[in-house]
């Protein structure tokens, strides 16, 4: 790592912030291909002595820089040069795994809970259901690529003959799928977006610090019949994901 980090001249007679100026160098390193996707960037002590800058000037430049999404901190490992942002168009309704594969990129999934519970007061109200009822919970931790992007939970209000195994699960990898083939017809869906931070579960699933920013997905699918039958909710990676809404008038 040594001989990819040059210490380039910072000029303090520029009435720009030194962290500005750590910020451009450190991006012209990785737009002309200096430092690679994956690459593991100096630490902050090393960066400040050979920037000559203090320690929270690096901080505040490498803060930027994994907000833009140019970098990525790993609990534990460092921080690296991040892959950019997958951008998921919010066009039309697409299976985790479908929109996945559109994209260019490998699916994956771990499931991380099967059960059915009964349904609290937001997942009754969501399904249309009495609080109380069965519902199925799929709980998964959402990977492209091979690299945990989010985590997902759906609550599912399904015919009591309809049940759900691990082994399809795991076998099919699109929930989606799965319920067609059990005659469920989905037809629409509502999405909301805002952004959370990683609480310390959510945190170690997807390796990111504790506090770093999500997007948390809710919706709720309908079938044909406009019978609510799935929500859920999704909490992916922000410095991974973006989402686009294209708006005509």
């Amino acid at each position: 790592m040594a001989d990819l980090v040059q210490p380039v001249p910072i000029d303090r007679a520029l009435p720009v912030p030194l962290y500005s100026q750590l910020k451009e160098a450190l991006l012209a390193l990785i737009q002309n291909h200096a430092l690679e996707i994956g690459d593991a960037i100096p630490t902050e002590q090393e960066l400040g002595q050979r920037f000559c800058v203090s320690r929270i000037t690096v901080r505040r430049a490498i803060d930027e820089l994994v907000r833009e999404g140019h970098l990525v901190t790993r609990r534990g490992k460092g921080t690296f040069v991040a892959r950019g942002k997958i951008e998921r168009p919010m066009t039309r309704m697409n299976s985790f795994s479908a929109a996945t594969i559109a994209e260019g990129h490998r699916p994956g999934s771990r499931l991380l809970a099967l059960r059915h519970e009964k349904a609290e007061s937001e997942v009754a109200l969501a399904l249309q259901i009495e609080k109380g009822q069965w519902v199925w919970v799929v709980e998964r931790l959402r990977l492209v690529d091979e690299e945990p992007l989010g985590v997902s939970e759906v609550y599912l209000n399904l015919a009591p003959e309809l049940y759900l195994t691990p082994a399809e699960l795991e076998q099919e990898g699109s929930l989606w799928s799965i319920l067609e083939k059990k005659g469920v017809a989905l037809a629409r869906s509502e999405e909301t977006i805002q952004a959370v931070s990683a609480g310390d579960k959510h945190a170690e699933l997807l390796g990111v610090e504790t506090g770093a920013p999500l997007l948390l997905i809710e919706g709720i699918v309908y079938t044909d019949q406009g019978q609510p039958v799935e929500y859920h909710r999704a909490f992916n990676r922000g410095d991974r994901y973006k989402y686009s809404v294209q708006l005509t008038r």
